[in-house]
């Protein structure tokens, strides 16, 4: 029996390449970060297999399992040698089990130099979230203020200057609100949020972490406790404001950029949500606006009527208020105060 390899072991090699043989589903669900899918067995090959595990026919399982993966074999065995010539090829499956291991003992007899993850993808989720532990460790600047008002802006001007800034809600491909999904595509599953969390935070330098304020959900991924109470502690919160007429052109630059008809439908989706929350009357008001591509006086409608009237500021908690009239004005005004 050859010997598998720690997660933390295999994070000092030089050039490694995860495969992971895990279904379809699983893989989608969650994975390693730069992780190759080659599956041993489908999702329906896999629901197979399992019932008969379950049911106590553990030989009649193995069977149908290599019965299922034979027709892959010479497949894999081709593309896996081919990955060796430039990487550390390391296999896992969900706990280390008889998907990784079978393979992994069938290419080491035959002189593959691979490698199998001690404890499979069980094991990288439990780095992940000790990691997510550590997150109250680090020194947080917020940003907060009113919808428009420029904080992403700003994130990214301070990026460029190469400061350690936290981009949650590009992370989650969602900016927050009933709105926030619009033309951000598919947002993550919560165990790949988690994993390009921690690959953010393991990338940045000495210094403190600049992020803007979250509630503790951004659509539907939950950001981990540890980070939220951090943010809350800090002492160090900005509070970001600027004129409506600019907060409007914003938000429009943001979600109406590209508008068409693929577009006009997320945003039709949206307000069918915010319907809950307001009139009939203001809800067809809305649509008919949109009809009619007046988005100034729709944005204007919803900064007034919805965000700003929903979203509260504890006064108490600012530090410093930065009148965002220029984004590298802002952000030379932010780095000198609190440097």
């Amino acid at each position: 029996m050859f010997k598998a390899t720690d997660y933390e072991e295999i994070l000092k090699f030089k050039n490694p390449l995860f495969i992971d043989l895990r279904s379809e589903g699983e893989f989608e669900e969650g994975t390693i970060l730069g992780a190759i899918s080659m599956p041993l067995l489908s999702n329906e090959e896999r629901k197979i297999v399992g019932t008969l595990y379950v049911s106590g026919d553990i030989k009649g399982a193995k069977e149908k399992g290599v019965e299922f993966f034979a027709p892959k074999l010479t497949d894999y065995y081709r593309r896996i040698s081919q990955m060796e010539e430039d990487h550390e090829v390391v296999l896992f499956c969900s706990r280390g089990g008889f998907r990784s291991t079978a393979l992994f003992n069938l290419l080491k007899t035959l002189g593959h130099k691979v490698y199998k993850l001690d404890h499979g993808y069980k094991s990288y989720r439990k780095h992940v979230l000790n990691f997510m532990e550590t997150l109250k460790d680090y020194k947080y600047v917020v940003l907060k203020g009113y919808t428009g008002c420029g904080k992403t802006e700003i994130l990214q001007e301070l990026r460029k200057r190469g400061e350690n800034v936290l981009d949650l809600e590009g992370l989650a491909r969602h900016r927050g609100s009933l709105f926030g999904g619009v033309g951000m595509g598919l947002q993550p599953s919560q165990k790949t949020f988690e994993s390009e969390l921690m690959e953010s935070f393991k990338s940045f330098k000495q210094g403190p972490v600049f992020v803007e304020g979250e509630s503790s959900r951004i659509g539907s991924i939950n950001l981990p406790g540890e980070l939220i109470k951090a943010m809350a502690q800090t002492d160090k919160v900005f509070l970001i404001e600027d004129t409506i007429e600019r907060r409007i052109e914003r938000i429009k630059s943001d979600y109406l950029s590209d508008y068409g008809l693929e577009k006009k439908e997320e945003l039709i989706s949206a307000f069918e949500n915010l319907r809950r929350y307001i009139s009939a009357k203001r809800y067809e008001n809305y649509l008919k606006l949109l009809d009619e591509e007046n988005f100034e006086l729709i944005i204007k409608d919803l900064i007034i009527k919805y965000y700003d009237a929903n979203y509260s500021i504890n006064k108490e908690e600012i530090f410093y208020k930065v009148f965002n009239e220029d984004i590298k004005k802002s952000c030379d005004t932010i780095l000198n105060i609190i440097k």
